[in-house]
């Protein structure tokens, strides 16, 4: 029956031990990699001002006003007499007493011209962006062609020295 266990710690087992024993480590390498790191950076690209400006024009506006006048005239051989406040009025002459007269007053009015919505929207879209990364590999170079695969040698094998 197999008794070896994967999960087994090599000093527990004397034939791995003595395998760790006469092994002897030379250096440790620690190989890098490179990874990218995206960092989103805001950046205010355009501004606006968003201001009323009132501008003023000159309109020539046409109104029809009325007015109202009474007119005396004295006529020769009347035989009477004429007067205004207490003045006596000439023969042939025309006088005007105002009676009625319109005059403009301006009243301005505010009406709605248009309606402006402004309104802000943002977006979002993905942009792919091709970026060169890095990455250690080992390489080791053997030009008398001296390296083999070494097998591991079975729990139940008694020579372990294979």
């Amino acid at each position: 029956m197999d008794d070896y266990r994967p999960d087994q710690d090599a000093h527990t087992d004397p034939a791995r031990r003595e395998r760790e024993e006469r092994r002897e480590l030379i250096e440790r390498l620690r190989l890098y990699e490179e990874r990218a790191n995206v960092e989103v950076v805001p950046e205010v690209v355009g501004a606006v001002t968003i201001r009323r400006v009132v501008t003023e024009r000159q309109e020539m506006v046409p109104i029809t006003l009325r007015r109202e006048h009474l007119e005396i005239t004295v006529k020769e051989n009347t035989g009477g007499r004429a007067t205004l406040n207490g003045e006596e009025l000439e023969v042939g002459r025309v006088y005007e007493v105002p009676l009625y007269e319109e005059r403009a007053q301006f009243e301005k009015l505010v009406y709605p011209l248009s309606d402006v919505t402004i309104a802000k929207e943002a977006r979002t879209y993905t942009q792919t962006q091709e970026v060169t990364l890095r990455r250690e590999e080992l390489a080791v170079e053997d030009p008398q062609g001296l390296v083999r695969e070494r097998t591991m040698p079975s729990p139940l094998d008694p020579d372990p020295s294979r």
